[in-house]
């Protein structure tokens, strides 16, 4: 119960914190994507904020002996990558450069 608590809280804060910024607004993120156009970096600004807090805070906490609200860290077993998510990065570039064609032939 105290798990789903906090878990409770947390989302409540993290859309407190998007309702606040603006971040939820339709037009902020469709500035985001339209990078031919006027695009808005603010939406990549909040994600990079965001990113960078996890990369300091999660090597901080795995550094502790037990999480705060249970016995044991939960973490893979392997880092391996598997092949689906190997092939995300091959899978992106071949939609840029297909989204990039079609764009030069306008």
């Amino acid at each position: 119960m105290k798990r789903n608590l906090l878990a409770l809280c947390c989302g409540v804060l993290f859309g407190i914190g998007l309702l606040v910024s603006g971040m939820t607004q339709p037009s902020k993120v469709l500035g985001f994507l339209d990078v031919t156009g006027a695009w808005d970096p603010s939406l990549m600004f909040v994600m990079i904020g965001g990113i960078g807090v996890h990369l300091v805070l999660s090597h901080w906490i795995v550094k502790r002996s037990a999480p705060l609200f249970d016995t044991t860290f939960h973490l893979p077993a392997h880092r391996r990558l598997t092949p689906s998510l190997s092939a995300a990065p091959r899978s992106l570039a071949w939609a840029g450069g297909s989204a990039a064609s079609a764009l030069g032939r306008r």
